[in-house]
């Protein structure tokens, strides 16, 4: 087997026959184009036909990207992930990815394109995590393509998507914190606001936190759902990781405040009597049903502006009492289990702020303790 050579314009190309076709038995040859001189289009030519006789050779795909995408989140991604992960991923693909990427050839996407790519959503005003997500999904596809046997190799690889710049956590002062619990004490929401700020909870862990979770005597809270919204849905699904699934130690205030709205809700339950729903949801709506997340974050916007204080996400509730338990001397360790996260590491990144305080309290009780040795001495 050999090849034959054409110059077309100014690049090199070679043609080869690569056997017979399976499925209409006629004979496939195959021009490859584009190198610029003879000696590289000859050493290419060699090396395909090495891959030939050994069995080695694998023709790249011509299915377009928009093809393959589609099939990989149907085939791969929606068996392995939640329904609330594959939602959002085919957000993103359906929305940006496809309309800018889908009509082009797999094999035909460059580093240089994709560059252009991530620049260009960045122009347009996507965040930087974003843009990231897309990376993520792209990067997991290709390596499937990769394994698949359509490309030689994964080109999103070698692409760097846009860097998350470092981004300040707003939080309230304990006061700022007292001042809204006084405030907020009559809203339907306020055992929400009790539980982010006691507890450090997620909202969606709130949403979804059950009577049956509860041990009141014992005073803990034990993290089992979370609610989600997922195409206008709302969703009750199990914590993403196994560090989620965590055991809280309540104040006592916060005790009180549930004892108290479990009464209430008791209450209420007697009156509406069928028309309760009911899910065993310590925050529910008024028939028993899921809060939507959305609802919550409304309510909590508006109950700040009335109150006056600065303004917050309901998030940033939860980085509240993390600040506060650092600022205080808590162990990260211990404050990094009560969050639910997967490692300490995660807990001193996202508080670094806190550091510096920790430092000089630090620094400053060594410097007591020393004394206290000293005087005993003296």
């Amino acid at each position: 087997m050999k090849g034959h050579f054409r110059k077309r314009g100014s690049k090199w190309t070679f043609v080869l026959d690569l056997g017979r076709d399976e499925k209409t038995g006629k004979r496939k040859q195959k021009w490859f184009s584009g190198y610029n001189t003879k000696k590289e289009a000859e050493k290419a030519c060699a090396k395909i036909i090495a891959e030939l006789s050994e069995g080695k050779y694998k023709e790249e795909s011509t299915q377009t990207i928009q093809d393959f995408i589609l099939d990989f989140m149907e085939t791969q991604v929606k068996p392995s992930t939640r329904i609330t992960t594959y939602n959002n991923q085919s957000f993103i693909v359906n929305k940006h990815i496809l309309p800018e990427l889908g009509p082009m050839q797999l094999n035909k996407l460059t580093p240089a394109k994709l560059q252009r790519f991530y620049a260009k959503k960045s122009k347009e005003g996507l965040a930087a995590s974003y843009i990231r997500s897309m990376h993520a999904i792209l990067s997991k596809a290709f390596r499937t393509a990769v394994t698949w046997g359509l490309l030689e190799k994964n080109v999103v690889a070698l692409v760097k998507p846009p860097r998350i710049e470092t981004r300040d956590i707003s939080i309230w002062t304990m006061e700022e914190a007292q001042e809204f619990l006084s405030f907020a004490e009559d809203r339907k929401f306020f055992i929400a606001y009790v539980l982010a700020i006691y507890t450090g909870m997620r909202r969606g862990e709130i949403l979804g936190l059950r009577w049956r979770d509860c041990d009141l005597e014992r005073g803990t809270v034990s993290i089992q759902q979370t609610v989600y919204k997922s195409n206008n849905e709302i969703l009750i699904q199990e914590p993403k990781t196994k560090g989620s699934k965590r055991t809280i130690t309540l104040p006592d205030y916060a005790i009180s405040c549930l004892k108290k709205h479990r009464v209430r809700q008791n209450e209420y339950k007697l009156r509406l009597g069928s028309a309760y729903t009911d899910h065993d949801l310590v925050m529910a709506n008024w028939n028993g049903t899921p809060v939507d997340p959305a609802d919550i974050n409304k309510d909590f916007a508006y109950a700040i502006k009335k109150a006056g204080l600065p303004r917050i996400r309901f998030h940033d509730l939860r980085h509240t009492h993390a600040t506060i338990l650092l600022r205080l001397g808590e162990n990260p360790k211990v404050v990094s289990e009560r969050l639910g996260h997967a490692e300490v590491g995660i807990t001193l990144d996202t508080y670094s702020h806190v550091l510096p305080d920790m430092q000089k309290n630090l620094a400053q009780n060594f410097e007591i303790a020393m004394k206290e040795v000293k005087k005993k001495r003296s």
